[in-house]
């Protein structure tokens, strides 16, 4: 790839997260990763029932989520599935950045259709971070990279999760983050796909406010039960004003956690 792809354009900005030198590109003025991708890397890999094989992200915007993955918390190779032409384009430049031809392969379609872009039951392990809010709530993005990002308007969770479903072999694993306002919602539809929830875990900006997110996994066709982790805090005292288990995910700070 020409050097003056992996160059940041002059609506785009080349960002860096985590530990191990991920770098992606972004519109300066578009849809932009949050915290939620950095701690959903960190829980399918904390969470990954200590085995390997190839790993299959939905919705995978930037890449962030997939390059932490292989090169943060030794996961993979990854399957990334982008819906957006432009976005697929950076994220096809972005691998390219990152030295992660033979382990991140991006796949341009769309996950409602995923019996048309990838084997069924290929998978060990699905990730997610899905748009989150309803299609009818709150006021659409005008601008519609964003809009397909946050908004379930061009797919909604029951999608993501019958996509996850044709995906995995029996007994893979399914990661997933949502709004904490979602959660039963979330739980009945993995349930129903025959997805069972095996680990759930709370997200607190602060150690005394109420959750704002949830992380959690199902595994294929297998119910061992549901175990609920200590909540994780984002904000605290440690560097970059984090707690000190999300300070110990990133060298670089982040603003946002995501709305």
């Amino acid at each position: 790839m020409p050097d003056s792809l992996l160059q940041p354009g002059p609506d785009e900005t080349l960002d860096s997260i985590g530990t191990s030198g991920v770098r992606v590109l972004q519109r300066r003025n578009g849809y932009r990763f949050t915290l939620d991708a950095v701690l959903l890397a960190h829980f399918a890999a904390s969470e990954s029932l200590g085995h390997g094989g190839t790993v299959l992200e939905l919705g995978a915007g930037s890449g962030v989520v997939s390059f932490l993955l292989v090169k943060q918390f030794g996961l993979g190779p990854v399957d990334a599935v982008e819906l957006q032409p432009a976005v697929h384009a950076r994220l096809v430049r972005a691998v390219a950045l990152n030295t992660c031809e033979s382990q991140v392969r991006p796949v341009l379609g769309d996950l409602c259709r995923i019996r048309e872009l990838v084997a069924g039951g290929a998978y060990s392990h699905v990730v997610s971070n899905p748009p989150f809010r309803l299609a009818d709530a709150g006021v659409r993005s005008p601008d519609d990279e964003r809009a397909i990002s946050k908004s379930e308007v061009a797919c909604d969770a029951q999608a993501v999760i019958l996509a996850a479903r044709y995906a995995l072999a029996p007994g893979g694993t399914v990661s997933l983050v949502y709004p904490a306002a979602r959660v039963a919602e979330v739980l009945g539809l993995l349930g129903q796909a025959k997805l069972h929830p095996r680990v759930l875990r709370f997200v607190h900006s602060r150690v005394d406010a109420p959750a704002t997110r949830f992380l959690v996994q199902a595994v294929r066709d297998k119910d061992r039960g549901l175990s609920v982790r200590p909540p994780l805090v984002v904000h605290g005292s440690g560097p970059g004003g984090y707690s000190a288990e999300v300070a110990a995910l990133m060298d670089a700070p982040l603003a946002e956690q995501g709305d």
